[in-house]
């Protein structure tokens, strides 16, 4: 399943280390503070945890979105780091 990540971290050591996770998991950065990526069944939750370790001074939201859903969305211009679509099939990672 297609998973946005969005926060709204206030601390710069935080808010670096949660992109880091992000990016580790084969989430792509789409702009500054979103990140879209795929997840197996069942390692959100993991994910979740792993963010949950170190991150204090804001919040993170992980939202599902289907294949379907992901594939109506509309996009203007040249996206600053990667499109909204993610790879089909994005890197394993074990964390």
């Amino acid at each position: 399943m297609i998973w946005v990540a969005v926060y709204d971290i206030s601390d710069d050591g935080e808010r670096g280390w949660a992109a880091s996770v992000l990016q580790a998991w084969g989430f792509a950065r789409v702009q500054r503070s979103l990140y879209v990526g795929r997840l197996q069944r069942g390692r959100t939750a993991d994910l979740a945890a792993v963010l949950a370790r170190r991150v204090r001074s804001g919040r993170v939201a992980l939202i599902p979105v289907t294949d379907e859903l992901l594939g109506r969305a509309l996009e203007v211009g040249t996206p600053p780091y990667a499109p909204l679509k993610p790879p089909r099939h994005g890197p394993a990672v074990v964390v």
